[in-house]
């Protein structure tokens, strides 16, 4: 191969590397109601968003949304990125559940049939339309447990077309897995932690991070922000679930 040659391969190896550095913000548990009300951990994140002129994502439980709250829609509909804000809303399922039956560990997405997951699916779906004009295009499930009838129930919402932390065999909307974690228990982010498992593990391709910023206190959204800052810093781009499904799509 002549020397130029070369020079291009290895320069567009590079260039399609650094497009793979992508970390995309999974936030959980969005609530907007009157009831249950939004946290501030989703608006200090998002107003950091802002601030950073990056993007984030988060996922909302829709029941809430049954008696909505008018000042956290009106946070919801401000922030959406459809409306020019920093935030993609995913759907995070219709109620957060998890329960027994006969002894048997159940949640919202594992364990019911086809018929109640697709009503909780689609249910979920419409009102968060209803309440705030938008769609949902993106889903990760409750605790992230899912099985086959939920992969059945999905076709109920055929406007969602990604799933975050999917079952093995799914093959309909595009799957985005899991790879590092920001928390070392659930509501606590480690810096030193993620920093050890970044430098061990090197990652070069799509990154999704879980949080629940609900739950942050000032020393975990700190972390938080050394850890995008240290990403950015190595080179990383954020992008939300569905811009970097659109990105792939266009490869």
């Amino acid at each position: 191969m002549r020397p130029l040659a070369l020079l291009c391969l290895f320069a567009l190896s590079a260039l399609t590397a650094a497009e793979d550095k992508v970390v995309i913000w999974k936030l959980d548990d969005v609530r907007a109601g009157e009831k249950k009300r939004l946290a501030s951990g989703f608006k200090r994140v998002a107003e950091w968003a802002k601030a950073e002129k990056t993007v984030v994502t988060m996922g909302v439980i829709c029941d809430s949304l049954a008696q909505p709250n008018a000042d956290d829609i009106a946070w919801i509909k401000v922030n959406a990125i459809e409306n020019g804000g920093v935030v993609e809303f995913w759907h995070h399922g219709w109620n957060h559940r998890s329960w027994k039956e006969a002894g048997k560990p159940m949640t919202e997405f594992r364990g019911p049939d086809v018929t109640t997951q697709a009503k909780h699916l689609k249910d979920a779906s419409e009102l968060f339309k209803q309440t705030t004009g938008l769609t949902f295009h993106a889903f990760g499930a409750p605790y992230n447990q899912a099985d086959d009838a939920t992969i059945a129930a999905m076709d109920a919402v055929p406007e969602i077309t990604i799933w975050m932390y999917p079952p093995k065999n799914e093959t309909k909307r595009k799957a985005l897995g899991r790879t590092l974690n920001i928390e070392v228990a659930t509501g606590k982010v480690s810096y030193a932690q993620f920093a050890q498992d970044y430098a061990a593990r090197k990652p070069t391709t799509m990154m999704l991070l879980q949080g629940h910023c609900g739950m942050w206190d000032d020393d975990s959204f700190r972390d938080f922000v050394k850890i995008a800052t240290l990403l950015k810093q190595d080179g990383w781009i954020t992008l939300t679930a569905a811009q970097y499904a659109q990105r792939m799509n266009r490869k």
